[in-house]
């Protein structure tokens, strides 16, 4: 790029910071409150004697993380049957991704921002110089991340700019990129002269530092001072059109400005974000604790009024007529003591205590103030497990339905985010995974370690399905009538009209399994026989592209009449050298397929007299040895292709 490009680059994204910033400062009050009340900062009250926390904020938060706790899963489906078995792959590496990168704890502690400041942020990319291929999830601190105001709350692709503050670099790493073209040479030679930048106090480490100190600790910053540790700014910013990546520090030098596509050829932000309460034109929308923060500081100044109060009563100011007294001292309490008068007084007269305010007007003002904050958020005694009402089945039930619809609003929003995740997440498989990787997969016969690349996974114009994870909230709502479907589908077992086969397929659906471990309850075989017909699909695919594949080493004729039906079906379709490849393709599998069958009809006779045998109590035959069959008579026939 040009030097007049790069600094006018610079300097629009100087500006937006600078903008973005501003904007955003104004919402940062509100979420310092939220934290001193979170943390337990203290305050000196002026108001009353006693100076209590009551912890309501941490109670809150807690219970609001424990009703959206479900970690972190999506899982891609199949929009075609070739895709079965790339889809299981791609699942499975999804599990693997998710363990050796923490998403649950990483997911845990934005949940906690988002109630907090009612935004969570991560960064996500799966690019790394050592290994090529290596998720990395990152959480991204609101404080840290600015983002065109104009973009609106829903599609951060809609924004212009974005970026987040934090980004460390050593000065080994700056050096190596100087050396690799990474960054850009005059820039960053000049910033290697002088000492690292690690202590700048910009006003977003200004706005964290708050935060300490909300946290009672005794420093208003972090970090010592390195020489050898610098803070920069990643920056995503449109320039003629164009989306720019700059690496730039507080001080407004670029050390690296790249097209976005030189990095992610999806050219998408590698950002995802959700809100608590989303809103179609504002990102920084408020979060629970904006909601109820009032009412937890009016509930601690009620609980230290009842304390002032019961101190006053406990240990009461009098009014005492002294000239009547022979000794001050004896109006201290003491057990059978007498108190002595100088003459004929009346007691009542002699001292008076002077009456305070009711213990329990603050009491009855906090509870009134409870309900408030019940009906505000939906965190109720219920939802903490305390309810008094929890022996009572219909009304426990209706109140956690309630809940659950409130936390399902949480929820739909952390979906909506997490969707974008996968999307990001298929991005960097598809575009780094050019290694094979070793992961577990799970099949119709267990666990088994399996190596793929990104081939393996995706083929041109693959399009996949995309189902986020249900919390388990979003199950409470509808408990009550999975009950009822359950029970209607039970007392109707033996109704001749009711579907046996049907009934099943609905019981195991309601009980939550999905299509694919129904159809493995229902048939132990029928899971093989999708896998292997899958297979078909993917191998009439590469037949087609023209690619030269092996003979199918588990064909049977089921697979083979797969592929004699696609040749009937796309007679006109396909031109003549695609029809010969896979008519050549069939006429080789003959001879695998007749071991094939033969293997299973062998299998099925084992099984059949062993079952026998079973039922009449009778000793097992032991099974043969190498697929050899029961009688050298047990042979099926393949069938001929059809004409």
């Amino acid at each position: 790029m040009k030097t007049e490009e790069i600094a006018e680059i610079r300097d629009q994204s100087l500006g937006e910071i600078t903008f973005a910033r501003t904007y955003k400062q104004g919402k940062v009050k509100k979420w310092q409150k939220n934290e001193e009340m979170y943390y337990g900062k203290k305050i000196p009250s002026t108001e009353s004697r006693a100076n209590v926390e009551l912890s309501r904020m941490q109670e809150f938060v807690h219970t609001l993380l424990s009703k959206v706790k479900d970690s972190l899963l999506f899982k891609y489906t199949k929009r075609k049957e070739a895709q079965l078995k790339r889809v299981q792959l791609l699942n499975s590496l999804v599990r693997y991704d998710k363990e050796r990168d923490n998403w649950d704890i990483k997911d845990l502690v934005a949940k906690k921002q988002c109630i907090l400041y009612g935004r969570a942020i991560y960064s996500y990319t799966a690019a790394d110089p050592d290994t090529v291929y290596k998720p990395q999830l990152e959480n991204i601190d609101v404080y840290d991340f600015l983002i065109d105001p104009a973009a609106g709350g829903i599609d951060i692709e809609k924004a212009r700019y974005l970026g987040n503050y934090g980004v460390v670099k050593t000065r080994q790493e700056l050096e190596a990129g100087i050396k690799s073209g990474e960054y850009i040479k005059s820039e960053t030679t000049e910033l290697l002269q002088g000492n690292g930048n690690n202590t700048e106090q910009p006003q977003d480490e200004t706005n964290k530092n708050t935060r300490t100190y909300a946290q009672n600790t005794n420093f208003t910053n972090k970090e010592l001072q390195s020489i050898d540790k610098f803070k920069f700014w990643q920056w995503i910013t449109t320039y003629k059109g164009v989306r720019y990546v700059l690496i730039i520090n507080t001080g407004g030098r670029a050390i690296k400005v790249t097209p976005l596509k030189d990095m992610f050829e999806s050219n998408l932000y590698p950002y995802w974000t959700y809100a608590a309460f989303p809103d179609l034109t504002e990102f920084w929308t408020p979060s629970f604790a904006d909601y109820v923060r009032e009412v937890f500081m009016v509930q601690n100044v009620n609980i230290n009024q009842m304390l002032d109060n019961a101190e006053a009563i406990n240990k009461p100011q009098k009014i005492v007529n002294v000239g009547a007294l022979e000794d001050l001292g004896q109006l201290k309490y003491r057990r059978d003591g007498l108190i002595f008068t100088k003459g004929d007084y009346d007691a009542s007269k002699v001292v008076q205590t002077i009456n305070v305010p009711s213990i329990n007007t603050p009491i009855e003002v906090f509870n009134v103030l409870e309900a408030i904050q019940e009906k505000a958020s939906g965190v109720t005694a219920g939802a903490k497990g305390v309810s008094d009402e929890d022996g009572k089945l219909g009304i426990y039930q209706g109140n956690q339905q309630a809940a659950a619809d409130r936390f399902a609003l949480f929820n739909k929003s952390y979906a909506f985010g997490t969707q974008r995740f996968a999307k990001l997440y298929e991005r960097g498989v598809r575009e780094n995974l050019t290694k094979r990787l070793s992961i577990d997969l799970i099949g119709s016969e267990g666990v088994e370690l399996v190596s793929v690349k990104r081939s393996d996974m995706f083929k041109k114009g693959d399009d996949y399905g995309l189902i986020v994870e249900a919390s388990n909230q979003e199950v409470v709502v509808t408990l009550q009538e999975m009950q009822e479907k359950l029970k209607f589908l039970a007392s109707n077992g033996m109704n001749p009209v009711q579907n046996p086969k049907k009934a099943y397929e609905l019981s195991a659906k309601v009980a939550g399994f999905s299509p694919e471990e129904i159809r493995e309850l229902q048939d132990a075989s029928e899971f093989g026989n999708s896998e292997l017909m899958s297979e078909a699909e993917r191998d009439i695919e590469s037949l087609l592209e023209g690619e030269i594949i092996k003979p199918n080493a588990w064909a049977n004729n089921a697979y083979k009449q797969r592929m004699v039906d696609y040749l009937k079906d796309h007679e006109e379709d396909i031109d003549e050298q695609q029809f010969n490849a896979i008519a050549m393709y069939i006429r080789s599998l003959d001879k695998i397929i007749m071991k094939n069958e033969v293997r299973a009809f062998n299998q099925g006779e084992i099984d059949r007299i062993n079952n026998q045998s079973a039922a009449l109590g009778l000793e097992q035959p032991v099974a043969p040895k190498n697929g050899v069959g029961l009688t050298g008579n047990n042979q099926i026939m393949n069938n001929p292709v059809r004409n």
